[in-house]
């Protein structure tokens, strides 16, 4: 039997719930050795939810080159993800970074070169990848159920979007904003399914929504229209969802006053990036996408559609079905997929761990590796700079 992989956890974000969540599940596969962030308090808080037990420190290169580490997991903020990433590719300690892999092209470079002189097993946290619904259309495209493809089309509707405004992510310099925080996941399933290289891309966006309201904030806490906005959040109340409960529990150990306020206005906060955006890509194996982005949303769900000279297949993962339909025939079949739809993110971060930590051991192909987060960085940034300069992209 293989033995538990040792792991540090480098930064509390929201990711890192999923991680201690997977950890305190599966004590054969994986054994938490240390957690590192800034904010010690809120690490201890974090293993502490999970019954787990691990050293807290503030030290990131100290605690990677101990000897009993045998992995690290990143979940910092985006923009710092190449430091700790670089020092453990240099220690020869198995690597998964929280996608983006960063959030410059330069940034990519320089974590993709130090992977060439270790020994470690790099896995990129393209979790998407594993949702059953995008296994299904990938295995379909790649046996020629669907024929030449020729576009695809993909949604993304998130009502939890919003909380995007409140946190770092709002900043490109720290997140590259929304085409990168939040659409990176969507262009890797793209190129996935498109199987050919990215040649162009267009893209527009606007921030429609969370625009300056005379009056409210600067806090939901103190705002004086809390009473009426739909948008209110009150950090002192327990949520009923766990993964909601446990980050809003984090938040409490964050800087409660100035711009790095848990509850700051969500239409009143400083920020740089979109809330809505559409996105063209074209592909040198003559094949087209569409991407639409949009985190002012009544619900959260992706949607896709591959169509191919021999068939078309469509799906919703909040909904959990797959259709099929073939071109000639008119031939319809379904899939039901509500029994695979369970666990965080859709079921999807259960099995990708289960397949890092198993190649930790053994050995094998990542899924998603540090060359398929780059290209997704690189029509991200497109994106962002099509929509600064009003132009087609080339890539």
């Amino acid at each position: 039997m293989d033995k538990p992989v040792k792991v540090v956890i480098i930064g509390t974000g929201a990711r890192a719930i999923a991680f201690c969540k997977f950890i305190a599940d599966e004590p054969k596969m994986v054994k938490l050795i240390a957690v590192v962030d800034v904010n010690m308090r809120k690490a201890q808080v974090l293993i502490d939810r999970f019954n787990l037990v691990a050293d807290v420190s503030d030290d990131v290169e100290k605690t990677i080159r101990r000897d009993d580490i045998d992995a690290v997991m990143i979940s910092t903020p985006d923009y710092a993800h190449v430091l700790p990433a670089i020092l453990a590719l240099q220690m020869n300690k198995h690597l998964y970074i929280e996608k983006p892999l960063a959030t410059t092209l330069e940034a990519c470079d320089a974590i993709i070169e130090a992977a060439r002189n270790s020994k470690a097993i790099c896995y990129l946290g393209f979790n998407m990848r594993h949702i059953v619904l995008y296994e299904k259309i990938h295995s379909f495209v790649q046996e020629g159920m669907l024929g030449k493809i020729t576009t695809i089309e993909a949604n993304e509707w998130y009502y939890g979007g919003k909380s995007y405004f409140r946190r770092w992510n709002r900043f490109r310099k720290y997140s590259g904003g929304l085409w990168l925080t939040k659409a990176c996941h969507d262009f890797d399933i793209i190129n996935w399914i498109a199987g050919g290289r990215p040649i162009s891309v267009y893209a527009v966006c606007n921030l429609s929504c969370y625009k300056l309201i005379p009056g409210a904030g600067p806090r939901c806490r103190d705002c004086a229209i809390r009473q009426t906005c739909p948008d209110f959040y009150d950090i002192n109340k327990p949520l009923d969802n766990w993964f909601d409960e446990i980050w809003r529990q984090l938040q409490l150990t964050m800087e409660q006053d100035g711009s790095a306020a848990p509850d700051i206005c969500l239409f009143n906060s400083e920020k740089d990036t979109f809330d809505n955006g559409m996105a063209l890509i074209e592909y040198d194996n003559d094949v087209r996408a569409s991407y639409t982005v949009n985190v002012v949303a009544s619900r959260n769900t992706r949607q896709i559609r591959v169509n191919g000279t021999e068939g078309m297949v469509e799906g919703d993962i909040e909904e959990g079905w797959l259709r099929v339909v073939q071109r000639h025939t008119g031939k319809v079949s379904e899939y039901d997929l509500d029994n695979d739809i369970k666990g965080t993110h859709i079921g999807a971060d259960e099995k990708i761990f289960t397949d890092f930590f198993k190649i930790c051991n053994n050995g094998g192909q990542p899924r998603s590796g540090l060359l398929n987060g780059r290209v997704a960085v690189q029509i991200s940034v497109a994106a962002q700079e099509s929509c600064d300069k009003a132009m087609r992209i080339s890539l």
